[in-house]
């Protein structure tokens, strides 16, 4: 749903925050759907996974609902990822992103406008975003994005591992879906 007609994204910064998130995009202001039950079950166990590994092996930093500030020059557009990995080098004093995140995991929602959604991803994956968890919670599958790459989809029988962006990061994806189920 737009909230707004065009403005610019300093406008868009001024704005209070909104729940669900607020993410801007092209000059539009754009609420994110909100969370169901599968998604949030799925968020909340990918934070506890990635804030572990991460305590463990000191690279970067994790976070849920961060907005990344990134794109071409007088382009850039705000999203807010349901959860993102930075690597320590890249992590400014800003209360924003101010550049692409190293991993963004998206979680599809029930009311997911797929356009809009599809758009997202391309700008990711075209503007600096090194890897891409897209999960389908209704299909059970992880599609693994990298630009330039043809990924695969996951099912309950892979294991979901960070590559070289994560490297040593790895959790089955049948631990992933258990958590719908709970």
């Amino acid at each position: 749903m737009a909230v707004a007609s065009t403005i610019t994204l300093d406008e868009f910064l001024r704005m209070e925050d909104a729940k669900p998130a607020l993410e801007y995009a092209c000059g539009e202001v754009i609420q994110k759907p909100m969370p169901d039950r599968p998604h949030s079950r799925i968020q909340f166990f990918f934070a506890a996974v990635l804030f572990q590994f991460l305590a463990r092996t000191p690279i970067g930093q994790g976070f849920t609902e961060f907005r990344c500030i990134f794109g071409p020059a007088g382009r850039e557009r705000a999203f807010v990822p349901d959860l993102v990995y930075v690597a320590n080098e890249r992590l400014g004093p800003d209360r924003y992103l101010r550049g692409p995140p190293d991993l963004a995991i998206e979680i599809l929602s029930p009311d997911q406008n797929m356009a809009r959604f599809l758009d997202k991803i391309q700008f990711y994956l075209m503007n600096g975003v090194r890897l891409v968890w897209v999960i389908d919670p209704a299909a059970a599958t992880i599609a693994v994005l990298a630009p330039d790459q043809e990924g695969p989809t996951l099912t309950s029988v892979d294991t979901l591992d960070g590559g070289d962006v994560l490297p040593g990061f790895s959790v089955a994806v049948d631990d992933i879906f258990a958590q719908v189920k709970i």
